[in-house]
């Protein structure tokens, strides 16, 4: 397909351009827009490395376009989440340090099966985040402790980091989806600005295939955001819950027949 879109470069951009809107609306709405993002981009023939330094450009504009609108909507404290901003850039920084020196394989066995459990416990709880629940977890407690651990994850290994922060936040914290959403966004954006810097220091960073892609991020991640206040978690559920099982099949699939890498 690569060879096809060397020779058709207008072709390949609005295919990039289509293909950022998808990403960013679903990544908007309940994380994994990876899923989509990062097949797209190895359309354009360029190595892995480079791929995914891409990808957390185009995303992180997205991303941060559908922070501003959730926060334009009142639906995000920054107070509140700040102290998950300070333990996740610690804990991403442990992560990928350890990720040099120890092999993180383990985690394609782990991984599809805490996926698997989050499906089924919402499976089996189809009106958790529908509605505020019981609070767990004092807020700064929880920032604190997950912030850590999950952006140790996300440096580490990180397929389904935003799926999992979701997940923990309507727990833990009793929100609703559409509440986790948006916090679940700040948290995420963080993890994809550090990454950033990182592939762009190593120079692996397509800027104008980037920018390209961005440009369908920016509208699809405002439009997603957008279409969530507007409906609610009844939105967010039936799409946290499709992307879940899509992470479900893909994980599995590369773990028993590929044996590759995750996509995150």
């Amino acid at each position: 397909m690569h060879a096809f879109f060397e020779h058709h470069q207008a072709i390949l951009y609005t295919f990039l351009v289509i293909m950022g809107f998808l990403a960013g609306f679903v990544d908007a709405v309940a994380g994994g827009g990876g899923l989509i993002s990062l097949p797209a981009l190895t359309f354009t023939g360029m190595p892995i490395s480079m791929v995914l330094g891409t990808n957390k450009l185009q995303s992180s504009i997205g991303t941060s376009m559908a922070v501003f609108k959730y926060y334009k909507d009142g639906l995000i404290n920054f107070k509140t989440v700040s102290r998950g901003l300070v333990m996740g850039f610690i804990g991403a920084c442990l992560g990928a340090v350890t990720a040099n020196y120890v092999s993180n394989d383990f985690m394609r066995y782990l991984v599809p099966i805490l996926m698997l459990g989050v499906f089924v416990f919402n499976l089996i709880n189809p009106k958790l985040g529908v509605h505020e629940g019981r609070k767990r977890m004092g807020e700064l407690t929880f920032f604190s402790i997950f912030g850590f651990l999950l952006g140790f994850y996300d440096a580490f290994f990180g397929p389904g980091v935003g799926n999992f922060w979701i997940m923990a936040i309507v727990f833990f914290l009793g929100y609703t989806f559409l509440n986790a959403s948006g916090y679940a966004k700040v948290l995420n954006l963080k993890s994809n600005i550090f990454s950033l810097i990182i592939f762009l220091w190593f120079g692996k960073v397509n800027i104008l295939i980037g920018l390209v892609m961005a440009c369908g991020q920016f509208v699809g991640g405002y439009t997603g955001a957008q279409m969530v206040i507007l409906k609610g978690s009844k939105l967010v559920r039936p799409f946290f819950m499709t992307i879940i099982l899509i992470n479900i099949v893909v994980l599995f699939y590369q773990l028993i027949f590929s044996g590759a890498s995750a996509i995150g």
